[in-house]
């Protein structure tokens, strides 16, 4: 991209090539979008997507997953999770 279109209009423009094919289709485009611009940097492109992406699988959690990451816990006592979340309002009596 043009490197002055990148620095006027910064944190809004983002090169749509880059969310195609990233391994981690269980986030919506938008989400991408935002980590490609603020944590990867068009020199180091490929590390740095590297970096994000496999940062997301280790955080990203299934439901048939949930024995697995409890055990993470309890032996390392801490872990970040990002997970798929239904919530149902109900009025309160």
């Amino acid at each position: 991209m043009n490197a002055k279109l990148r620095d006027i209009f910064r944190g809004k423009v983002v090169n749509k090539a880059h969310t195609i094919n990233t391994g981690v289709d269980e986030f919506p485009r938008y989400v991408l979008e935002y980590l490609i611009d603020n944590y990867c940097s068009e020199e180091t492109f490929d590390q740095d997507m590297e970096k994000v992406v496999r940062r997301l699988k280790e955080a990203f959690v299934y439901g048939a997953e949930a024995e697995k990451i409890r055990h993470y816990i309890r032996e390392n006592r801490r872990h970040s999770v990002i997970a798929n979340l239904d919530a149902r309002l109900t009025t309160w009596p």
